[in-house]
């Protein structure tokens, strides 16, 4: 079957072409943001894949991953008009559309959530289309939104809608609770890719779990301290081509077999709870965390700026690394990031920069980022190092001693928080090495996290208190 490359903007979709190409041809979708960059330029350099698909009626959705490599994964029309079927018959979901009379669309068509929820769901339903940057406050309008656009309208003052539904990761429990205790809006959160369409859904204002559709089987396979989820369902993909070595490869799912999510999370009667991606979860301070979950948990803090989680691997073992666009000085970031998160989600690293490295699809540029954090990170332990080899620790060394040898110089009077001599986490971890040499003793982890270490009279009276016990 012959294949066109489709540039998918919601004129091409309203226009009725989208139906014409899929009754004479194969569209492959491409998001309009490609037009113009390095991926685009890598569908003209390497012919298109010839489609082997018994179905004359099919389609492929082209992704990418913080790679930027493209993934043309096919779909056939019987695989989406059984999802469409399946959502529109779900209790709940008909529940959740009662009374809507609109649907207000803020994704793009060519992604399959705003493709299934934004244009083929309120076509099968008869419901009319509107666009907009703003909300719409009716309660007869349900908006197909992302938690992003949520948290950026709720931070800026702007109306929320009364109903919404969104997709593509996992709602920060704190922008939950914030949107529970200032709005009276309902969301429903769909949770699925592109290869596996829809597997479930949630209120994530009040619910931890995924319900799984019906018709969804799974199962779960041990992965190092998790358990991956594994999916076999009418609407997964069957087949999809990735680039390599310049050239389109087939991948295709055996048949009767789970498809492989790289989801991690555990199951029970009450619904599945996501941990997070399988390449997204490193070992930091012992436990095991997913840093989109604390992308998702920063999100949810209301802080200004853009924030974005990378691993940062080293000898002493994986620790977090934290890139941002945020104007606030990382101080105040720390501060915030320290008394809002456990202690197993708070980076040692964070660098700020004002622009946030791009891929060509327009995606975060996580390897990049990732290498920014990792220089960072050596910088700051380069520093550690030297600070070491300044001054010999004793009992006799004084708090301004210690911290002068940390930071370079003197804290002003005015700086009575030890974020505001400019400390950051690596630091702070340099700073609990010296007062332990210099009482003598290890400091508790639970004696960390107490409101002495977060000023230097309050370091001072620490210090006091540990020598009067241990003398």
């Amino acid at each position: 079957m012959a294949s066109l490359l489709r540039f998918a903007d919601k004129d091409y979709f309203l226009s009725g072409n989208f139906f014409k190409d899929l009754d004479s041809h194969h569209p492959i979708l491409v998001d309009p943001f490609w037009q113009g960059t390095k991926l685009e330029t890598q569908f003209q350099q390497f012919p298109l894949p010839v489609l082997e698909t018994p179905n004359h009626r099919s389609f492929s959705l082209v992704t990418s991953g913080s790679t930027g490599v493209p993934k043309i994964v096919l779909k056939q029309w019987e695989e989406i008009q059984s999802e469409l079927e399946v959502w529109a018959i779900e209790g709940e979901i008909q529940s959740f559309l009662h009374g809507i009379s609109e649907i207000q669309v803020q994704v793009p068509f060519c992604h399959l959530y705003g493709l299934l929820w934004g244009f083929l769901l309120p076509k099968q339903l008869g419901l009319p289309i509107v666009f907009g940057d703003g909300f719409t406050t009716s309660q007869s309008t349900l908006c197909i939104t992302s938690a992003p656009q949520l948290q950026l309208a709720l931070s800026q003052g702007h109306q929320l809608p009364k109903r919404a539904i969104v997709s593509g990761m996992k709602f920060p429990v704190p922008l939950a609770r914030e949107l529970r205790e200032k709005s009276e809006i309902s969301i429903l959160e769909i949770y699925g890719s592109t290869e596996t369409g829809g597997m479930g859904y949630r209120d994530p204002l009040r619910q931890n779990r995924f319900q799984f559709l019906p018709n969804v089987e799974f199962q779960f396979q041990s992965s190092e301290e998790n358990e991956e989820l594994f999916v076999k369902s009418p609407f997964v993909s069957k087949q999809y081509y990735s680039l390599q070595s310049s050239e389109w490869v087939l991948s295709s799912l055996p048949p009767n077999s789970y498809y492989a999510t790289g989801d991690l999370g555990e199951y029970s009667e009450l619904g599945f709870y996501l941990l997070g991606r399988k390449d997204r979860i490193i070992k930091h301070k012992g436990k095991r965390v997913s840093l989109d979950r604390i992308e998702s948990e920063i999100l949810g803090l209301g802080l200004e700026g853009q924030f974005f989680c990378v691993p940062v691997n080293h000898e002493t073992g994986d620790t977090i690394g934290l890139f941002s666009n945020s104007s606030l000085p990382i101080d105040t970031i720390y501060k915030t990031l320290r008394s809002e998160l456990p202690s197993s989600h708070v980076p040692r690293v964070i660098v700020k920069q004002k622009e946030i490295p791009k891929l060509p699809n327009g995606k975060t540029d996580y390897s990049k980022i990732t290498s920014l954090c990792f220089e960072e990170f050596l910088r700051l332990q380069s520093l550690k190092e030297k600070g070491k080899n300044i001054q010999t620790i004793n009992s006799e060394t004084t708090i301004p001693e210690i911290l002068e040898s940390i930071l370079g110089s003197v804290p002003k009077p005015d700086q009575h928080f030890i974020y505001d001599c400019g400390m950051d986490s690596i630091l702070f971890s340099e700073l609990v090495l010296k007062l332990e040499k210099k009482i003598g003793h290890p400091i508790p982890e639970e004696d960390k996290q107490t409101g002495y270490f977060f000023s230097l009279s309050g370091l001072e009276e620490y210090v006091r208190e540990k020598l009067y016990l241990f003398e």
